[in-house]
């Protein structure tokens, strides 16, 4: 399948989601990342969720890593250039809804993705290689290419099946994990 045809197909079954289903799968992704991965004393980029696109929400997961002694970074959008800035979570931080919905930080510290050893990446679906189809703009693609090479990359999905992703593209970044309310992959 190619990405258009995969990126209009989840998104149409994640919209479908009751928002008591969208909750039970968000809190089953929350465990399987606390029992899968050590974010203790590490720095993790979260994503914050678009309520309208039914995406996971991974917000119970911040003050779990915080009690681990882990930092957080959450995004900030330019929509211009598309690109991704991170900047470091703090109870200070003030966070606006970006016009294209997004939960983002207007003030804080940034920081160099080098510095990230966890990126949690959202996404629509993935294939057996850690392949991605995002919504198609390129943001964590260019995001993921400015992480250090050891920065491990996991994507959250809805959804348990993988698919077969027709029209990869060089500049695509695959992730290290997928997890699933129901398996967790690694590539």
């Amino acid at each position: 399948m190619n990405k258009a045809f995969i990126r209009k197909r989840y998104k149409l079954k994640r919209l479908e989601l009751t928002p008591k289903k969208l909750n039970d799968i968000s809190q089953k992704i929350i465990v399987h990342l606390i029992n899968e991965f050590d974010f203790s004393e590490k720095l993790v980029n979260l994503f914050l969720p678009i309520d309208k696109f039914n995406e996971i929400d991974l917000s119970p997961l911040i003050d779990e890593i915080l009690s681990r002694k882990g930092l957080i970074c959450i995004n900030k959008t330019d929509f211009k250039n598309h690109s991704i800035t991170p900047y470091l979570y703090s109870a200070e931080i003030k966070l606006e809804i970006s016009d294209f919905g997004v939960p983002e930080p207007s003030n804080g510290t940034v920081i160099s993705p080098k510095e990230i050893n966890y990126v949690i990446v959202p996404l629509l679906a993935c294939d057996k290689h850690g392949y991605r189809v995002g919504y198609g703009k390129g943001f964590y693609d260019a995001f993921l290419s400015q992480c250090h090479e050891k920065t491990t990359f996991i994507g959250v999905n809805h959804f348990n099946d993988l698919v077969h992703i027709d029209n990869v593209e060089e500049h695509d970044i695959p992730i290290h994990y997928l997890v699933t309310p129901e398996k967790n992959f690694k590539f």
